[in-house]
């Protein structure tokens, strides 16, 4: 197996009202009786503007934001973006319940203000408007005003995807040629658990799961790996390990800033964090309790830039 290394650089960020018409009326005949039947149609979209327009009155009764934020349109991920990779995600399962949209925000961030600044995010006109949440029947709305974010904030000290090697070296988990070793059958958590991989991901219980530590599975490069592994609705498994070890590699690089430290070091310098849910008035960040729900905030304090990654299902697999 060819071992992937890599290292991460900096990617450069490429920095109406719909108008109703009167309700038409139809006439119709019963019981020789002429009758006025009104006919309701559906509710047209409002538009992006529309829908920013009604957050922010919505909120003007609350305090002061203290971060304001923009949405980044021509932003293009080089990863995420990528033919091959949005190819892997169709075959996955996830692509038609995932997305990666970048926004920019006004001032400084510290430490100490996360909680208020992710707050901010989501209740933001502009953002809000932008942040898409699935609901049931494939259908996507939008959070309206949200009053508490639930979070944890993931590791993110990994620039090198030779952290996955242990899989071929000592977990036995894929061959020296890339494959991956197969097993018997098991359902577990609404997978079809068909191989060593997903077994080392998902049951305590098999010889292969100590290979990642409990401090290794908070790290942001696994999370993104085990999503990717474990796939959506219709998922068509790979059987080498390369194409999960590639689109891991190009997506982590979409989320994540990196910097050089005093001994010209690599490091990760985002705060990522996993929104596991917020209090919201209109609709819930995921339609229904899922293991594949996820939806990371990315925060680059350098550059001002917000990266947020999202996928939920609305059907159990």
């Amino acid at each position: 197996m060819t071992t992937l290394n890599f290292k991460i650089t900096d990617l450069e960020a490429i920095d109406e009202s719909t108008e109703t018409t009167p309700h038409p009326q139809q006439k119709v005949e019963h019981a020789g009786v002429k009758l006025v039947q009104e006919i309701v149609p559906d509710p047209s979209p409002l538009s992006t503007a529309a829908v920013a327009a009604d957050i922010d009155a919505s909120f003007s009764t609350q305090r002061e934001a203290t971060f304001k934020f923009s949405f980044l349109e021509k932003t293009k991920f080089a990863g995420f973006e990528d033919k091959e990779i949005q190819a892997l995600l169709f075959k996955w399962g996830m692509q038609d319940h995932c997305y990666l949209k970048r926004f920019g925000f006004d001032k400084a961030v510290q430490p100490y203000e996360f909680d208020e600044f992710l707050l901010d995010f989501f209740n933001d006109g502009v953002a809000n408007a932008h942040i898409q949440v699935l609901g049931t029947k494939d259908r996507w709305g939008h959070l309206g005003k949200v009053s508490q974010v639930d979070k944890e904030e993931t590791l993110h000290s990994i620039t090198s995807l030779t952290f996955f090697d242990r899989l071929t070296t000592t977990a036995g988990v894929v061959r020296h040629d890339g494959s991956i070793v197969k097993c018997l059958d098991e359902y577990l958590d609404s997978f079809i658990v068909a191989d060593e991989l997903r077994r080392c991901l998902l049951m305590p219980e098999s010889e292969s799961y100590p290979a990642f530590c409990e401090t290794d599975r908070e790290e942001l490069v696994f999370h993104v790996f085990k999503a990717l592994c474990l796939g959506g609705k219709l998922c068509q498994y790979e059987d080498d390990i390369e194409p999960y070890l590639t689109a891991t590699k190009k997506i982590y690089k979409d989320l994540i800033s990196v910097s050089k430290d005093r001994d010209g070091k690599l490091q990760v310098s985002s705060r990522v964090f996993k929104i596991n849910s917020v209090a919201s008035s209109v609709s819930p960040l995921f339609p229904m309790p899922h293991p594949q729900n996820f939806c990371y905030v990315s925060v680059d304090p350098l550059k001002r830039h917000v990266n947020l990654f999202y996928h939920a299902s609305d059907v159990y697999y």
